[in-house]
């Protein structure tokens, strides 16, 4: 189940990268100091980020991009090169708050000279690059302030001996779909929690193991292959999936 916490926390990201919702910016409040946060930036990479954008030459006319990073005091600036043109600048500038102790991130994109036929997908729009950007910053933030600690081990046991999320109830249609919409709020709140606490999933410790969990996950049914059972319901094209006359 905690394998799930991670592509949950990547919820945000995929919204802010389909959607491309930041247009009018990306600002975030780092607790940390400016030389720390421009560290942790020098291992951005956009193509790390879902679906590897940017890396299929199929769709930019069979020019891969080439990423290049400027540095300035405050700015870091990524190129994204389509030959020699610019396809698109992201730029992220840091500006110190609290005496120094922390740092201000604002990011943006401009758009270049490259034409359409020969940019990636993800970087013809601003829109959309600004959002994988920001999640690709978010990433790094994270990966900067949050950790794995025992105590993080400690809220993931609970977790998984609070047995199956939700009901159990998947015998139609309608209780499967909402017995997973529970299951996947109850993760997603989770992972807020984790995050809250000072946890990334993503960075926990490979080979950690939990306690077991709940009995009932366990006696859940089990699929078997081999013919139905004499009593099972047979389904036939062109008649109907249920009987009108058994009440």
């Amino acid at each position: 189940m905690w394998k799930l916490l991670v592509p949950i926390g990547l919820v945000a990201a995929a919204i802010l990268y389909v959607s491309g919702a930041l247009n009018a910016g990306y600002s975030r409040d780092v607790e940390r100091p400016v030389a720390d946060v421009m560290t942790t930036f020098e291992g951005l990479d956009v193509r790390d980020e879902p679906g590897s954008p940017g890396t299929d030459p199929a769709r930019s006319g069979g020019v891969t991009p080439d990423f290049k990073l400027e540095r300035e005091p405050g700015k870091m600036t990524w190129l994204v090169m389509a030959g020699d043109k610019v396809a698109t600048r992201m730029i992220a500038t840091l500006e110190p708050i609290r005496d120094g102790a922390a740092t201000r991130v604002h990011a943006s994109v401009e758009r270049g000279d490259a034409p359409e036929d020969i940019v990636s997908p993800t970087f013809r729009s601003e829109k959309i690059t600004l959002g994988l950007f920001a999640a690709a910053l978010e990433t790094r933030i994270n990966r900067l302030t949050l950790g794995w600690s025992a105590k993080c081990d400690a809220l993931m046991t609970e977790f998984m001996n609070g047995g199956s999320p939700g009901s159990d109830d998947r015998t139609t249609l309608g209780t499967a779909i909402g017995s997973t919409s529970r299951d996947i709020m109850r993760i997603g709140a989770f992972d807020t929690k984790l995050r809250a606490a000072g946890c990334d999933p993503a960075q926990r410790t490979q080979g950690t193991s939990f306690a077991p969990v709940s009995d009932r996950v366990r006696d859940a049914p089990v699929m078997q292959d081999g013919p139905p059972a004499s009593d099972a319901p047979r389904f036939e094209p062109g008649k109907p999936m249920l009987d009108p006359t058994v009440h």
